[in-house]
C-alpha cells in the first residue's frame, strides 16, 4: 500500500514508518519538524520513503500529502498532559480540529483506511480492581484525554457516512528505543535516572497504568492495516501488553541496576489510575505483543551504557521534557 503517516518524524512515527517500509509498503511522512528532523535520517536511504514537510493544520499541506494514498496512519498530535496544559489552544487545534481536517481530506481522496491514534488515558481514574474495556465509561483527567475523546467521537460519527474505514487505537503508555528518543515516559525516564543519578522519585506508587513497547505499537498498527476491512472498520481497540503499578516499574529498574535509591510519595500531579483489557484487538486481528517492560529497560540501559545516547545534558523542548540528544548531535 501507499501509506501516509502524519507525525512521522516523532517518537512513534519513526518506528511505524520503519515497520511499514520493512513490510514492503511505500510511506509518505508528513511532519512539520517542530522537534527536528533527525527521526527521518534513518528512513532516507529507503527509496520507498518520501518526506513531506508540512503541517496537519494546513489544508493545502494535507491535500498535497494525500495524493495517491491507500491508507492514513494519523499520529500527529500534541502528546501528553503537560504538553497540552502548556498550550491548550494549540492542543485542541491539533488533536481535535486537525484530526477531522485530515480525515475529511482522506474521505475526499477516497482513501480506504484511516487509523487514528488515541490513548488509554481516556479511562483516567477507575475504581478498585476494575479493568477497562473499550465499552467502559471514560473518565478523562486532562485536556489531552478530552481532546482525544472528542476526536474519537467526531471521527467515528463522520466515518459511518463515508467510504473510508476508520479505526481508533487507544495506546497504552509507550516505552522503548526510537530514532527520535523520549525520556519523559515513565519506563524510559526511570531507566535513564537509574543509569545517571541512581535515584528515583515515585509519585502515586500504587497507581496502575497499561504499558506498550513502541515497536509493538507499530506492530499493532500494521495488524490493523492488514486485517480484513470488516474486522476493524469503525472500531475502537485498546492496545497494550502489560498492566503495572508505578512502584513495579521502579522495582524493575532498581533490580536491573542493583542499588538504585527509590523514594515513594503519595499523590502527585498525575491522578490517573486504571487497568486495561487488550482482548478485543487480539480477537479481531490476532495481534500479540512480543516485548516486555523488563526487555525495554534492558535495551535502553544497554544503549545508554554504550554511549549510543548522551547521558546529559537534558534538552527541555518545552513539551517532552527529559529528551536526550542522540550521540551524533
Amino acid at each position: 500500500m501507499n501509506i501516509l503517516i502524519t507525525g512521522a518524524a516523532g517518537y512513534l512515527g519513526t518506528v511505524v514508518a520503519t515497520q511499514l517500509l520493512s513490510e514492503g509498503h511505500t510511506v509518505r511522512g508528513l511532519d512539520n519538524l517542530r522537534f527536528g528532523g533527525g527521526g527521518f535520517l534513518a528512513l532516507y536511504p529507503n527509496n520507498r520513503f518520501e518526506p513531506a514537510i508540512g503541517d496537519v493544520r494546513s489544508e493545502d499541506d494535507v491535500k498535497a500529502a494525500m495524493q495517491g494514498v491507500d491508507a492514513v496512519v494519523h499520529l500527529a498530535a500534541i502528546v501528553g498532559d503537560p504538553a497540552c496544559a502548556e498550550e491548550p489552544d494549540v492542543a485542541t487545534e491539533v488533536n481535535l480540529h486537525s484530526t477531522l481536517l485530515v480525515f475529511r481530506a482522506a474521505q475526499r481522496a477516497k482513501v480506504g483506511r484511516f487509523v487514528f491514534m488515541s490513548t488509554c488515558s481516556v479511562y483516567g481514574k477507575q475504581p478498585g480492581d476494575f479493568v477497562a474495556t473499550e465499552e467502559s465509561p471514560m473518565n478523562p483527567q486532562s485536556l489531552y484525554a478530552v481532546t482525544k475523546i472528542d476526536a474519537e467521537k467526531e471521527l467515528l460519527r463522520e466515518a459511518r457516512t463515508g467510504g473510508t474505514a476508520a479505526t481508533v487505537l487507544r495506546l497504552s503508555t509507550l516505552f522503548g528505543l526510537s530514532p527520535r528518543m523520549r525520556f519523559d515516559l515513565v519506563v524510559n525516564k526511570f531507566t535513564l535516572l537509574g543509569q545517571t543519578s541512581g535515584k528515583l522519585t515515585v509519585y502515586g506508587p500504587d497507581s496502575w497504568r497499561p504499558y506498550l513497547h513502541v515497536a509493538d505499537a507499530a506492530g499493532a498498527i500494521s495488524s490493523v492495516l492488514s486485517s480484513p476491512r470488516n474486522a476493524v472498520a469503525h472500531q475502537v481497540f485498546n492496545v497494550g501488553s502489560e498492566n503495572h503499578q508505578t512502584k513495579d516499574i521502579a522495582s524493575f529498574v532498581r533490580g536491573y541496576y542493583n542499588g538504585v535509591d527509590v523514594e515513594t510519595l503519595a499523590g502527585g500531579p498525575d491522578p490517573r489510575d486504571y487497568r486495561v483489557s487488550f482482548d478485543r484487538l487480539r480477537a479481531a486481528t490476532g495481534f500479540e505483543p512480543s516485548r516486555t517492560v523488563l526487555g525495554g529497560i534492558h535495551e535502553m540501559a544497554t544503549a545508554l551504557g554504550s554511549g549510543l545516547l548522551h547521558r546529559g545534558p537534558y534538552v527541555n523542548n518545552g513539551f517532552n521534557t527529559m529528551v536526550l540528544q542522540p550521540a551524533f548531535v
